[in-house]
């Protein structure tokens, strides 16, 4: 059986420090930038990044159809206010080109850029993690499991997972349900007990440390 990397997340705040760095008043900061909050609002992959034609995106529904992915198979994305509005800026500067997002002469991005750039952008702000755009789309996708109260399937469909099991390392990345339905399980259960269990942290700390040892030996 291979083993899955765990893949490197960011939190929130990090993110936001990234997306915060791309100097919008230059045409490529606010390419930089839309393309930074476009992968942040729903997990594109960098093939969708520099495969995304300007007739894929609609700016008033805030949707955008992401054709033929990595499994061949098109799928709609919904992107904020925030980014809309970046969009908005960029569509009116950019070049003339068959790519929505594109360099200065028009021509398609490279993955490497894409990777160095959001590399770069993260060590200004100090982020010692190894960070590329695709970190941005883990990051995505964990923050999206938390708040969605564990919708696994719904991620699957926003991420374009041909299965679930590829949506599942989020589960091992995210704890929190866990340590809360413990806690709630401890609760009810020494309810009225005398001899009510007094180490429920000490449990669930070590509930932790199992499945801190269990993503070592998923890599």
């Amino acid at each position: 059986m291979n083993k899955r990397k765990i893949p490197v997340t960011l939190t929130g705040s990090e993110v936001r420090k990234i997306i915060d760095q791309p100097n919008k008043r230059t045409p490529t900061g606010l390419r930089n930038k839309a393309i930074l909050s476009f992968v942040w609002d729903n997990g594109a992959r960098t093939g969708d990044i520099i495969n995304l034609r300007p007739n894929q995106v609609n700016l008033e529904s805030k949707e955008a159809i992401l054709k033929e992915g990595k499994y061949g198979v098109d799928r709609t994305v919904n992107f904020s206010s925030y980014t809309a509005e970046l969009l908005k800026q960029y569509k009116k500067q950019r070049p003339k080109s068959d790519y929505l997002f594109c360099t200065l002469k028009g021509n398609k991005l490279s993955r490497k850029y894409l990777y160095n750039m959001a590399r770069r952008y993260a060590k200004r702000v100090r982020i010692n993690k190894p960070v590329g755009l695709h970190t941005l789309r883990h990051s995505f996708a964990l923050k999206y499991y938390q708040d969605s109260n564990h919708d696994l399937f719904g991620l699957q469909k926003i991420l374009g997972h041909s299965r679930v099991s590829s949506t599942q390392i989020y589960c091992y990345i995210d704890n929190t349900h866990v340590k809360k339905g413990l806690e709630s399980f401890y609760s009810k259960r020494d309810k009225g007990n005398d001899s009510k269990d007094k180490n429920i942290e000490e449990k669930i700390e070590n509930l932790e440390k199992q499945i801190q040892d269990l993503k070592a030996d998923i890599r």
